[in-house]
């Protein structure tokens, strides 16, 4: 059974979700919720729990607003958008990713010489069970226009371009409360990963440019934020 891993109210109106193999941010206020980032395929339900943990419901949901096009990011966001009309955002260059006309993901290739590796068989079957190789793409999904998105929930996110795990991934910055949302440019753990609670990069094998993702968790490491949510990992509070 999928279970949350954990709920941490950072600030008003910002909930991190600590999924059972990906996280997520709630965003809620106005009796709207928008997303960053949507876990698996599978976490569908846990992403509509979480929300109601807030007071809301699922038809709140306004916006998916993605780091990237990753099947463990991008989770049930098409769902949401073709039967609710959900509105799907990520950044221009890494639409095609979203749209799923490339995908630039790890492949079973990538994994073989990794194989033997603790923790890497459990992970990839966990990974193919959630939904990872599903038909995750969203053909309706949009650019993020300009530098900042005013959310309908009454915050605003800094976009900041983090290329290198993907070709356009994407993290955000809430400057009220300095909450950082890194995807996968920083983590703080991984199963594949042995340390857990700090901050850094996952396996260089994950990233479609490995010395672009390292010079982007290099800027991100410049930033000043108080809380630093990421893809994989509990919430650091710094």
């Amino acid at each position: 059974m999928r279970e949350l891993r954990s709920l941490t109210a950072v600030a008003p109106g910002i909930l991190f979700v600590e999924g059972p193999a990906s996280n997520w941010t709630v965003f809620h206020g106005r009796s709207h919720v928008e997303l960053v980032d949507c876990g698996y395929p599978a976490d569908r339900p846990l992403v509509e729990e979480s929300i109601r943990s807030t007071g809301l419901d699922a038809s709140a949901l306004r916006r998916i607003i993605v780091t990237h096009g990753h099947s463990d990011h991008l989770g049930a966001a098409r769902d949401f958008s073709e039967g609710s009309g959900v509105e799907v955002l990520a950044a221009e260059s890494e639409l095609p990713n979203v749209r799923r006309e490339i995908t630039e993901q790890v492949t079973v290739a990538d994994l073989l010489p990794v194989a033997l590796r603790r923790g890497t068989i459990p992970w990839a079957v966990a990974a193919i069970r959630a939904g990872g190789l599903g038909d995750v793409g969203v053909p309706s999904a949009q650019a993020i226009v300009g530098e900042a998105i005013e959310l309908s929930t009454g915050h605003r996110l800094e976009v900041v371009p983090t290329p290198g795990h993907t070709t356009g991934h994407a993290c955000f910055f809430e400057p009220d409360a300095e909450v950082l949302i890194t995807g996968d440019a920083l983590v703080t753990g991984h199963a594949l990963l042995a340390d857990a609670g700090e901050l850094q990069r996952l396996p260089t094998f994950f990233h479609h440019d490995a010395a672009g993702a390292e010079a982007s968790a290099r800027r991100l490491s410049l930033c000043d934020a108080r809380w630093v949510l990421p893809g994989h990992g509990p919430a650091l509070r710094l």
